[in-house]
């Protein structure tokens, strides 16, 4: 089995994250990093767990997109909320993330 290294994973998802604050929220880029990095130490374990289960061969890649697709419940995204923005331009954000989950894991499995 592949070794992979969630850390890099989370890494990479915070990094394009930041990327795509900029471009949605210019000032509020610092807010959305904090929301996403809430959201990311509160799902770390589930990521883990479905990443190992991604490599294993457990899941497929329809049924992990799925999985990541459902913790946008989680992402609760306060920071942004209470600077005010729209909940259209959150959801946007959210969905954008968890993208950015979904490309990261695959880009981290040989």
């Amino acid at each position: 089995m592949a070794n992979i290294d969630i850390g890099n994973i989370l890494k990479s998802v915070e990094d394009q994250s930041k990327v795509l604050a900029e471009k949605l929220f210019k000032q509020y880029t610092h807010q959305a990093l904090s929301d996403v990095r809430d959201f990311l130490e509160k799902s770390k374990d589930a990521l883990t767990r479905w990443v190992e289960d991604l490599v294993r061969g457990d899941i497929d890649k329809d049924e992990f997109e799925s999985l990541i697709k459902g913790q946008a419940d989680v992402a609760e995204m306060r920071a942004l909320k209470q600077a005010g923005l729209a909940a259209v331009q959150i959801d946007t954000f959210t969905n954008g993330v968890l993208d950015i989950i979904v490309n990261a894991a695959f880009a981290a499995i040989p």
